[in-house]
């Protein structure tokens, strides 16, 4: 039987060990990659919510800062009952909560948008921002929990109005952790217009499928470290 020399056997085994420590790394790298984007998917609303404003993907919630706060209660004061056709009316959104307002730093934020017509002119509008069918607060709005506006309703309408208003308390630490959000949609009918049903809503919690996907995303991001620990 030929015999192999033995520097032939070693060269083998290197290069077989080499290949071997290659698989592993390609393996390593590949669900270092998979962890990567998850995490990008699954904390992809903290990375969008920002101080300078947020469009439509408030419009169900701040979800980046976790579930809706009891501590946290938002409304908008100065609508009527019901509206009359091309009438102005003084209108505030506030925000009420027992989570400490820091003079010196950001105390909160709203996501704003109506259904049915009307024209918003905020006070100062510099602290505000029109952005995806609807307002929200620029970074100079951030330092406050009430912005002021007015509403002037439809000229040839007799439909209901919707308001829709999120805000959101902060603490003041840059963070997400800490602050609390809530919600108000109230619906308000035209004098001469049908009346609505069940007018004001406060959402009270998050839904459960967006408890069931946050659930996925973790267990999924779990299991790629898992095989990348191993």
């Amino acid at each position: 039987m030929e015999q192999v020399p033995l520097n032939g056997q070693v060269s083998k085994v290197l290069a077989f060990s080499i290949r071997v420590k290659q698989m592993r790394v390609n393996r390593v790298s590949t669900s270092m990659l998979w962890a990567s984007m998850l995490l990008v998917l699954l904390f992809a609303p903290s990375i969008s919510s920002i101080p300078s404003g947020v469009g439509d993907m408030a419009n169900e919630g701040c979800l980046c800062h976790g579930g809706i706060s009891d501590a946290t209660t938002v409304v908008i004061s100065g609508l009527p009952e019901k509206f009359e056709s091309n009438t102005t009316y003084n209108l505030s959104l506030e925000i009420e909560s027992s989570i400490n307002a820091s003079k010196d730093s950001h105390q909160g934020g709203f996501r704003f948008f109506t259904k049915g017509g009307g024209v918003v002119q905020f006070e100062n509008a510099s602290e505000v921002q029109q952005l995806n069918d609807g307002w929200t607060h620029e970074l100079a709005g951030t330092y406050q929990r009430q912005w002021n506006l007015t509403w002037t309703s439809p000229e040839n309408s007799t439909e209901p109005v919707k308001f829709s208003l999120v805000g959101n308390a902060v603490n003041g630490n840059e963070q997400s952790n800490g602050d609390g959000w809530s919600s108000y949609v109230i619906s308000i009918p035209h004098v001469d217009g049908p009346p609505v049903e069940d007018t004001v809503s406060e959402q009270t919690d998050i839904s459960a499928l967006d408890w069931t996907v946050f659930a996925a995303a973790l267990a999924a991001l779990a299991f790629f470290l898992i095989r990348v620990l191993r």
